[in-house]
């Protein structure tokens, strides 16, 4: 539902190919809507390979930037699991770009709810909240150092600014960002998103504004400049 139930009515709706990954018992979860018209692309990830070691060591990986300080005990990893963080990855893993439309965590608190303080040292640099900000620090830990050219990041994050304890920045707010790898910082964008090529994931909260849900459909209708999106192809996953 929210944002990943938008984006596959999208490209649906442009004829775009269409995989949405769930991991064991998250089928439950999704709308009425998208059971009824989406569920060919439903993508059921067995338990094995959500804890593949490919998957466990990005897990790893990202916790060192995401859980820090004293929201590092002993059932962290258990906590992130309850975010059904993990089958996120496979939505990144091969993307070459990710449209995002999330919230930001305030600053001095938790990356598991956003709502309870922390030191503002343990609030992740990379501040989108919930799942999907496992989601976009795996596809931004694809161009740390020693991988892939960070030139080629194309992380595009819409600021909707959801729940009342999210951040709430005018600079960001209710536009189009892009992360820059140098700055480790969001960058207003002066227009809508660059055109994607390859393969893109379209991801997200699971309640969206109007203006949020508007911000998906005028990618698609073209109704923001140089928007093309591309389909997915099952054999790159």
């Amino acid at each position: 539902d929210g944002a990943d139930e938008t984006f596959g009515e999208m490209a649906i709706e442009h004829r775009h190919g269409l995989v949405h990954f769930l991991g064991p018992g998250d089928e439950e979860w999704a709308s009425a809507k998208a059971k009824e018209t989406q569920k060919y692309a439903f993508e059921h990830v067995k338990k094995e390979l959500l804890e593949h070691k490919v998957v466990s060591e990005a897990f790893e990986q990202a916790g060192d930037s995401r859980v820090l300080g004293s929201q590092r005990t002993d059932d962290w990893r258990a906590r992130v699991a309850a975010m059904a963080a993990r089958r996120n990855f496979l939505q990144v893993r091969r993307a070459d770009a990710v449209y995002v439309v999330g919230w930001r965590l305030e600053k001095g608190k938790d990356q598991f709810t956003g709502r309870e303080d922390v030191s503002p040292h343990e609030t992740p640099v990379l501040d989108i909240g919930g799942g999907t900000g496992w989601a976009c620090q795996w596809y931004v830990d694809r161009f740390a150092d020693g991988g892939e050219d960070p030139a080629q990041c194309q992380l595009f994050f819409f600021d909707d600014a959801g729940p009342p304890w999210s951040r709430k920045d005018p600079a960001t707010e209710g536009k189009w960002n892009r992360w820059n790898m140098a700055s480790k910082t969001w960058e207003q964008l002066a227009e809508a998103p660059p055109r994607p090529v390859g393969l893109y994931a379209g991801i997200g909260a699971t309640r969206l504004s109007s203006r949020a849900e508007s911000a998906i459909r005028d990618l698609y209708h073209g109704l923001a400049e140089k928007i093309v999106l591309v389909k997915l192809d099952r054999s790159r996953l």
